[in-house]
């Protein structure tokens, strides 16, 4: 596939960033279009200046936003120009350390109460599909998304349609975010057994102890940021 984008020239703390503005601006020159298939990521990488794994990052990053779908081990462009600068000030906003206590603060306030709901309404096939994200993240320690799924999935089981959207969104804001914190040492090892330990809680229906537990999961990310481990 014969595309041109423009040349990554950074590093690679702003490549999502950057790959999104590469993309762009080949959308807005007429060589990528709505429903296009992206070149194989070898090219692609090579087009960009970037890693096959930074790419890969990144694809990531498109396809949790819904930038890009999968589609039979394709990858086909479902948004239009105006959603790509959306999502660029998305990414932005995520990298920005003066955002961090604003995170912190909206998922202290509501995701303790979601574990609440969470223990009064989720049926069994939300609970399987917490189950499901718990053994995704212990199987695998560079799974950074089943972080992401356990959370939104918590939120789906509270049966509060508000709570699900706006913590959804919150996720796409906080995943670059979610990547690096994964770098951390222990920070898998640790945020695994806390979302086993909210799991448990939810099943048994404790709605203090699931409360407590996510309290304690939100410390255990904080204590990393007030550490050093800045975003």
């Amino acid at each position: 596939m014969d595309m041109q984008f423009e040349k990554i020239q950074t590093a690679a703390p702003t490549v999502p960033e950057l790959v999104l503005d590469s993309l762009l601006g080949a959308i807005e020159a007429g060589r990528l279009q709505l429903g296009s298939e992206l070149p194989p990521e070898r090219e692609l990488a090579e087009a960009l200046g970037i890693s096959r794994n930074s790419l890969r990052e990144c694809l990531s990053i498109m396809s949790f936003m819904g930038i890009v779908e999968n589609r039979s081990n394709r990858k086909v462009l479902v948004k239009n120009a105006d959603y790509f600068r959306k999502a660029r000030s998305l990414l932005e906003l995520s990298y920005s350390a003066d955002t961090f206590e604003d995170f912190m603060e909206f998922r202290r306030t509501n995701e303790r109460e979601i574990a609440r709901l969470a223990c009064r309404r989720a049926t069994q096939e939300d609970l399987d599909r917490l189950r499901s994200s718990v053994e995704r993240l212990e199987s695998d320690e560079t799974d950074y998304l089943a972080d992401v799924e356990f959370h939104v999935n918590l939120a789906y089981a509270s049966h509060n349609t508000i709570f699900a959207a706006m913590l959804d969104f919150v996720n796409c804001l906080i995943l670059e975010l979610r990547m690096r914190f994964f770098e951390r040492e222990d920070y898998h090892g640790k945020t695994a057994e806390a979302h086993r330990r909210i799991y448990e809680a939810v099943r048994a229906r404790d709605e203090e102890l699931a409360a407590y537990e996510m309290g304690r999961h939100l410390k255990l990310i904080e204590n990393y940021e007030d550490h050093g481990a800045k975003p």
